[in-house]
């Protein structure tokens, strides 16, 4: 038996990066896998996945749109007749990230079309979804969160205020639907380095990030898909409206952990030079 064995997920924004590891991650467990994106780069994943001896069928839909929405359920439903876990991974991400700056010089339409995929998507998935596992006994929603939900920045606003959104959004489901079999969480993910990222990072951002990370590595999209296949699990049955952090410890220390750790590294050499 393997972990998901069973189970029928449906991951929005499994194209590329995290969806993509976690879609091809859910499949090798044995679960059968609705494999969405806004564009069709869905379709090479489940490709993918069911040349690997996996089951999975792509979908493409803009999540911010309800009738797309109810298009890719009314999709899964069909194809497999039911949703045990639904996985909303979609996001604004990439070179357009660079627009979003501070308050003052906020692109308003930027801020909205941030809102509408990053925290109207993620509730229009589950308001069409949740109906099914109610009728069906129970299910599972998982939400890929953000540091930024958590944390005041020099940009990306929009980002981080669409991402505290959806960890409350996750938290009332977890509220809201807990008696009726449902559980909610969220995947909380810091820095983690994949595709365009990965090959495009200046050194010395690399540099920086890393060394406010607790581990001596900056994770990848892997890392968070071994993670959510926990939270996808029945292993996982008695965690709901928690989040689990996938971020190398960045955002549980003090900002100033790496400066006093460089700091004390400096004066234990200068006592070492001394004694010599």
């Amino acid at each position: 038996m393997k972990r998901l064995d069973g189970k029928v997920i449906l991951i929005n924004g499994a194209g590329s990066g995290i969806g993509k590891a976690c879609a091809e991650a859910y499949a090798r467990e044995g679960a059968k896998v609705i494999v969405a994106s806004q564009s069709k780069s869905s379709e090479k994943v489940a490709a993918d996945i069911v040349a690997a001896g996996g089951n999975a069928h792509p979908f493409a839909a803009d999540i911010s749109d309800e009738t797309a929405v109810k298009g890719l359920v009314d999709y899964a439903i069909q194809t497999y007749s039911r949703i045990d876990v639904l996985h909303n991974n979609a996001a604004m991400t990439g070179d357009i990230m660079m627009q979003d700056r501070d308050v003052v010089n906020m692109d308003v339409d930027l801020w909205d079309r941030t809102m509408a995929v990053n925290l109207r998507g993620p509730m229009l998935c589950a308001k069409h979804v949740i109906p099914h596992m109610l009728r069906q006994g129970g299910g599972n929603v998982i939400t890929t969160g953000s540091t930024k939900a958590l944390q005041g920045d020099i940009g990306q606003t929009a980002y981080g205020a669409s991402k505290a959104g959806v960890h409350n959004l996750t938290y009332n489901i977890a509220a809201q639907y807990g008696k009726f079999g449902i559980r909610a969480n969220v995947l909380m993910v810091g820095l983690v380095l994949s595709g365009a990222l990965e090959d495009n990072m200046p050194e010395p951002i690399r540099q920086l990030m890393l060394r406010h990370k607790l581990t001596p590595f900056i994770g990848a999209p892997e890392d968070c898909a071994k993670a959510a296949i926990f939270l996808a699990s029945d292993e996982s049955r008695y965690t709901t409206g928690q989040n689990l952090h996938v971020d190398g410890g960045y955002s549980n220390h003090a900002p100033s952990l790496a400066e006093f750790r460089d700091l004390f590294a400096h004066m234990a050499a200068q006592d070492g030079d001394g004694k010599n």
